[in-house]
């Protein structure tokens, strides 16, 4: 199965990554697919976790560094707030199949793809944070479903290493995400000509998770090549939520498709030559030879008998030298448009 086909060969994707914007509750969650849906998201995509098999107690000790381990749960007593149940995500499912858009979801641990797979998503996002958890990726890989895998804090070797193990263990198509894993994400660290370099190493379509906190930027990475974008989904903009900071209500959802699609239709095809849209133009703007003055029939032209002049409708003026020292055929009126039948 290949990602295009889930999205029925859409040339643009754009994900509404809800993640964990629902703050727990199932009522928010299902208000956001369905909020989702009219903003014009091809997708709606969650975070599935379990917290205890996600954070250590010990975890807040080690990152500080303190001479002595204590226990912490507080990282895991939060996250616990943040899940949903599988009975809470069978509705979810049901209403975007409703709604017209696709479930699926990040996953993290082992006891997630299992829930996943009993809710038959068709295909997975892995988080750049999990690309090194080899585990994990075999495990995915073994649903031989499609995968999207962000790259933001990998390594290239990282990413050779979790394409290789996806692809080792039955993953059937790959598509890479760009993304800086910085929230907000600064302008001057999008790093774009990374989707460029991801694309020409790997050779996998390249798509943009961006962080930022609005859409300029998945527009300049639609001129880039990017057809597949995710972006954090919120309600509404003072809506409180993990993610606010990054975060796109549906109106400005709506707004980024639209900013994508006119980037790409503004690169066009590249051509040399002018399109024919412009021709008007370039008869009014253009120049044309006219006669400089009254030219009697029998006289040889000379450069003072011409004048390039606007409208361009006529012989253009790099053609000139053609005429000069040729007769005139007929008296021709000053300030009148040459013509070739004028000289012999």
């Amino acid at each position: 199965m290949n990602i295009r086909n889930i999205f029925h060969g859409k040339d643009f994707i754009f994900i509404a990554e809800i993640g964990i914007n629902h703050n727990g509750d199932i009522h928010t969650a299902l208000k956001m697919v369905e909020a989702a849906s009219r903003a014009g998201a091809d997708a709606v995509k969650f975070q599935t976790f379990v917290p205890e098999e996600m954070f250590s107690s010990y975890g807040k000790s080690l990152l500080e560094g303190a001479g002595a381990l204590y226990r912490n749960f507080s990282q895991i007593e939060f996250f616990k707030q943040l899940t949903l149940k599988k009975e809470e995500y069978v509705q979810i499912s049901n209403l975007a199949k409703k709604t017209g858009v696709v479930f699926f979801s990040s996953v993290f641990d082992d006891s997630s793809v299992t829930l996943l797979e009993e809710l038959d998503v068709p295909l997975y996002k892995i988080a750049s944070s999990e690309v090194t958890n080899e585990p994990l990726l075999k495990s995915i890989g073994k649903t031989h479903k499609p995968v999207i895998l962000s790259t933001g804090i990998c390594t290239e070797r990282e990413i050779e290493r979790a394409i290789s193990i996806l692809q080792g263990n039955g993953t059937p198509d790959i598509v890479l995400l760009h993304c800086v894993s910085l929230y907000p994400m600064p302008p001057e660290r999008a790093n774009l000509k990374r989707i460029i370099a991801l694309r020409e190493r790997f050779g996998f379509e390249v798509g943009f998770s961006d962080h930022s906190s609005d859409y300029r930027v998945s527009a300049l990475a639609a001129s880039l090549g990017a057809r597949i974008f995710e972006k954090h989904f919120t309600l509404a903009r003072d809506f409180v939520c993990p993610d606010a900071s990054v975060s796109l209500d549906p109106e400005q959802f709506r707004e980024m498709k639209e900013a994508c699609y006119t980037a790409v239709s503004m690169l066009g095809d590249g051509a040399l030559d002018y399109d024919t849209h412009q021709k008007e133009v370039a008869k009014s703007a253009r120049r044309s030879l006219y006669a400089k003055r009254f030219i009697p029939m029998g006289k040889t032209i000379d450069a003072d008998d011409i004048a390039a002049k606007r409208p361009g409708v006529g012989i253009v003026p790099s053609l000139i030298d053609t005429i000069i020292g040729k007769s005139a055929r007929v008296d021709i009126e000053e300030d009148s448009l040459l013509k070739m039948e004028y000289f012999e």
